[in-house]
């Protein structure tokens, strides 16, 4: 879940793989995408939307990327797959199937 820098919206990615965006504290959803696009985030940690779409490998099922957040400077995001691997991305991340730098722990 993410807030929006002004703290009326907040991003959730379900367990369907869908993206919703929400007022705070009404809680009514948001699917204006003219309205979302304009939202700036004050933290990002969502693996899905159109800021993040190159994060997904060619073939990837949906389950294959689990994690992401974005740096408090707004520049790269990391994410975790099932495969083990911590990947590093410019952000936002809008062309597909982009190969990320991987990050040996």
């Amino acid at each position: 879940m993410d807030f929006s820098a002004d703290s009326r919206y907040i991003q959730v990615s379900t367990g369907a793989y869908k993206r919703q965006v929400h007022e705070v504290p009404l809680g009514k959803q948001i699917t204006d995408p003219a309205l979302t696009e304009k939202i700036t985030w004050a933290t990002w940690t969502s693996i899905l939307g159109d800021e993040v779409i190159g994060i997904w490998p060619r073939n990837a099922d949906k389950a294959d990327v689990n994690c992401a957040c974005v740096t408090h400077a707004g520049l790269n995001i990391v994410t975790g797959d099932d495969f083990g691997l911590v990947k590093l991305f410019d952000f936002p991340c809008t062309e597909k199937f982009v190969s990320g730098s991987f990050i040996l722990i």
